[in-house]
């Protein structure tokens, strides 16, 4: 208690600025004294000391009350300015704290919340009087807390004072998980205490997201790179087997000697529609781009999937906007693109009781989006991170190469645009097409500029 006195009484006499107070009395007593030195030369010279009991009372009581009415209204003056400008302070770090775009929480020491600022509504949903008061844990998935990572967190801050950029997943209002990075600090109060804890959270999901798709993008030019070099070489043997199977058909009888030969053709034909997959992957056609109509381009794939038997029962459904803006594409690789998605689209309806495709335009800002939609068998979360890898395919052997995506994928990224799939299992799929209006340079020729 005596520490904490000391401490309190040393802060006041610091900011009633004491020695300026001390100073000043000093030349008000010295001032006083010297007016009343003159007096007494002047008025009340050779007066014996006795009769000037009364002046010397006077001077003291005078210089007590200037000295005292001087360092009380200095005290005061000082204290309102000091007030002011601590509010001053504290109104610009509480305006900092609640627009700021992280979200800042505080705690106490048992994880309770005691505050919660604006970022942290728009990260996690919640209002303020939702949480106030409330335990930490609410923020915390399960398996986290199974994990103990509280305690964790908790005995770092212990032995530290804080942890920085410590990333980790929090829940939302809804129940969806978020990244975030979270640095946290102990709160010490004037004698250093812990009262409590300050965490600054930031949402970095997005960040991630684009993170896994650079990820991606390099995986798939790596084996863009293997694709190219075993395409080359299995051209020429393919070519020549075709080429013996063929002479080997004009110079047999035998029905089962062409059954069996057919059939190697048939597998020689899958290698070579293989190959052009591959060539397709690794370098998209050279084909010179110009400004298309989607709706123009959707329309020829939809002609063309007429005539496959797989969507006489299937119900296609268009909803194209009118006038859409124009994009800068090869209109026959987008057609390739637009058709895999049918024909993929085709293969998940199959066992519905109501097949049904729908293909919706619309323009958004400065992209053109192509929605193609079914009502399938869906596509687990698990998956959705796999579907435009090379070579991966849910179809049985035989009836994919895995490929389909991954081109479309390349496709569409080399001319500045996204592909994404938003599914649920058990509940259809809808891949989301977005790519630039105008007139967009590829990547390699900006390169070579």
């Amino acid at each position: 208690m005596a520490s904490r006195f000391f401490y309190n009484l040393k802060g006041f006499l610091k900011h009633v600025r004491f020695w300026y107070v001390l100073f000043t009395s000093l030349i008000i007593i010295a001032l006083v004294n010297g007016l009343f030195e003159i007096i007494e030369d002047i008025f009340f010279s050779g007066v014996p000391f006795e009769h000037l009991r009364l002046l010397f009372f006077t001077r003291g009581v005078v210089t007590a009350l200037l000295v005292i009415v001087w360092a009380l209204w200095t005290v005061y003056k000082y204290r309102g300015m000091y007030r002011q400008k601590l509010e001053e302070v504290e109104e610009r770090y509480r305006s900092i704290i609640e627009n700021s775009a992280d979200a800042i929480i505080s705690l106490d020491n048992q994880n309770i919340i005691t505050t919660w600022n604006i970022g942290a509504e728009k990260t996690f949903g919640w209002k303020e009087k939702e949480l106030i008061g409330k335990s930490i844990t609410v923020l915390l998935p399960q398996d986290f807390l199974d994990k103990h990572e509280l305690d964790y967190l908790t005995e770092r801050v212990g032995k530290d004072g804080y942890v920085q950029n410590y990333e980790t997943e929090r829940l939302t209002k809804t129940g969806s998980r978020i990244h975030v990075q979270l640095t946290e600090a102990l709160i010490n109060n004037e004698t250093g205490e812990p009262v409590g804890k300050a965490l600054i959270m930031r949402d970095v999901t997005e960040q991630r997201l684009n993170e896994e798709k650079l990820q991606q993008s390099e995986r798939l030019a790596t084996v863009g790179h293997l694709a190219a070099g075993v395409a080359h070489e299995i051209g020429n043997p393919l070519t020549a087997i075709s080429s013996l199977v063929q002479l080997l058909q004009r110079k047999t009888d035998d029905v089962f000697v062409l059954e069996s030969l057919t059939k190697i053709r048939d597998q020689i034909n899958r290698i070579h529609k293989i190959e052009r997959d591959l060539v397709d992957f690794s370098r998209p056609s050279s084909a010179e781009m110009k400004q298309a109509q989607i709706n123009d381009i959707i329309q020829s794939a939809i002609g063309l999937m007429k005539h496959d038997t797989r969507f006489r029962s299937i119900e296609v459904v268009l909803d194209l906007k009118r006038e859409l803006p124009r994009v800068m594409c090869v209109p026959d690789q987008i057609h390739q693109v637009i058709a895999n998605l049918l024909l993929n689209a085709a293969d998940a309806v199959k066992d519905c009781e109501h097949p049904r495709i729908i293909l919706h335009t619309t323009s958004n800002g400065d992209t053109v989006q192509i929605n193609v939609e079914d009502n399938g068998i869906g596509i687990s979360k698990e998956l959705q991170q796999k579907i435009f890898e090379p070579f991966f395919t849910t179809k049985p052997v035989g009836k994919g190469t895995g490929l389909g995506l991954s081109v479309s994928h390349g496709i569409i990224t080399k001319i500045g645009g996204d592909i994404r799939v938003e599914s649920t299992a058990g509940k259809g799929a809808k891949f989301i097409i977005e790519l630039p209006q105008g007139d967009f340079q590829p990547v390699a020729k900006r390169n070579e500029e």
